[in-house]
């Protein structure tokens, strides 16, 4: 749970609205201020006026990879903290790329459940 009077702020971003405002809804239930996008380029013009604690993004989205997208907020906000998730295998040949480059996120397969979602965020504001 975010700190009380300063909620965690937290870029949801999915190309697939359902899926960004589902998860935007949940986590705004628990307590975050879930901002939700659909477009990943709209997200990282957003990241350089608010600065995330957290990036929650897909991986695979047809203007922008999430991994792309996870480096250039991180690179913008160096304390954001980045949360991938994805139902595609391809994912799997992007993140040896940015791991080469010094850039270490957790992946989490699609669909993710609202349990291990938050338990996850948890997890990781708890590093």
């Amino acid at each position: 749970m975010p700190p009380e009077g300063n909620p965690w702020i937290v870029f949801v971003v999915d190309d697939e609205e359902m899926i960004s405002s589902t998860l935007g809804l949940i986590l705004r239930g628990r307590g975050y201020d879930a901002r939700s996008f659909v477009d990943p380029v709209e997200a990282l013009k957003a990241s350089q006026s608010a600065s995330p604690d957290l990036l929650l993004t897909d991986v695979m989205m047809p203007q922008m990879n999430g991994i792309d997208l996870a480096i250039q907020v991180t690179q913008l906000n160096p304390t954001s903290r980045v949360l991938l998730f994805s139902g595609q295998a391809a994912t799997q040949d992007l993140l040896p790329r940015a791991n080469s480059e010094g850039y270490h996120f957790n992946l989490l397969s699609k669909p993710v459940p609202p349990k291990t979602l938050i338990d996850k965020i948890r997890e990781l504001f708890h590093d």
